[in-house]
């Protein structure tokens, strides 16, 4: 995951938002120093409580996902250039932490691990404290939530890295030491893969890709940058498996 950068503009609360918050003091809601959570879930206009949907726990705007194997499509505020004003996508032309001019590019697929097996869909869902928010997040199951249109920057792998690349966070299956993740996780990272090289000299949403199955452009985290560990022992280990069952199902695919 993205290490920390930014402190959690969603605990910035806005004088409109604070007022709602003290209206809301009446029906249920829950204050702590640490933020606050409606006790029974959110309200329906006739008072009734609404069940939250899993694949959108925090109600962000949706979308038709790009990549067409997802879930849902969803508006993830750290896909913007201001994740606290979430209305201009960030885009994909400056690079670094002095956000030098770029040709914006996607040659570069990063695999990322959650570093814990609760689902992360909620916190990646918000302006969090790591400022963490990978273009898809893969569950145990193989289902993928498009969290960031791919042609915004993601904000997962780094200043020099986001610009150039579609990142994906696997929940693990199991914690350390191994931080395994599952045979159907495995394969949608291989079928992701795949996807991405039948753009390979073509546009993806709106960006120009280059991008060839082989190590040189599957990558994860800890060989962007040598401070992290991620993705684990497991699927460190099984990124050269990844790429060759990649390489199968790009060769099994129909010419277009």
């Amino acid at each position: 995951m993205q290490e920390p950068q930014t402190p959690d503009s969603a605990e910035r609360l806005s004088a409109p938002t604070r007022r709602g918050f003290l209206i809301a003091a009446g029906a249920g809601v829950t204050a702590t120093a640490a933020g606050i959570w409606l006790a029974a879930g959110p309200l329906a206009s006739d008072g009734a409580a609404t069940a939250m949907d899993p694949n959108n726990p925090r109600a962000l705007p949706e979308y038709a996902p790009v990549y067409q194997r997802a879930v849902k499509g969803l508006e993830a505020p750290l896909g913007f250039e201001d994740c606290a004003h979430p209305t201009a996508r960030a885009g994909r032309d400056t690079a670094g932490s002095d956000r030098h001019a770029v040709t914006p590019v996607i040659d570069r697929f990063i695999i990322h691990h959650t570093g814990t097996t609760k689902d992360q869909l909620e916190f990646l869902s918000r302006c969090n404290k790591r400022s963490s928010a990978p273009t898809f997040y893969l569950r145990h199951d193989g289902s993928v939530i498009e969290l960031i249109r791919p042609g915004a920057k993601p904000s997962s792998s780094g200043a020099d890295w986001n610009w150039r690349s579609l990142a994906v966070e696997t929940l693990d299956q199991t914690g350390a030491p191994e931080y395994t993740v599952t045979a159907a996780q495995l394969e949608e990272l291989a079928q992701m893969v795949a996807w991405l090289a039948t753009y390979d000299g073509k546009s993806l949403d709106g960006v120009p890709v280059s991008f060839t199955i082989d190590r040189e452009h599957v990558i994860s985290h800890r060989e962007t940058w040598s401070g992290t560990e991620c993705p684990g022992p497991y699927l460190q280990a099984r990124l050269d498996d990844i790429v060759s069952r990649a390489q199968q199902i790009f060769t099994a695919k129909p010419s277009t």
